[in-house]
């Protein structure tokens, strides 16, 4: 079985995401409610960021901090980042492989 990591701020992110889907439109106020109740229980390891931060400032004339923090963690677990986001994919500055999804 395949490990899921991410940074402990995937969790504010996904909030972020799903309230501007909300907002937008695109998904009603019980799927968002949903979406957000259920994320606790999704099958990752959430890593906490200071073992990031150094490596993520390395990172900043690329990648904002929030970003920098996926690149600096798959880094640090020598894996391959998947991300739906074509700019982390085309970003300079990286030591990991990044796989575009969706």
């Amino acid at each position: 079985m395949t490990e899921v990591y991410a940074p402990a701020l995937i969790d504010l992110e996904f909030a972020n995401v799903t309230r501007g889907l909300l907002r937008a439109g695109k998904i009603t106020e019980h799927m968002a409610d949903r979406a957000v109740r259920k994320l606790p229980s999704f099958p990752m390891r959430r890593v906490k960021h200071e073992g990031l931060l150094f490596r993520v400032w390395e990172l900043r004339h690329n990648y904002s901090p929030y970003d920098a923090s996926y690149v600096a963690l798959a880094e640090q677990l020598g894996a391959t980042l998947l991300t739906g986001d074509a700019r982390l994919q085309r970003g300079t500055g990286k030591r990991c492989p990044v796989e575009l999804i969706g």
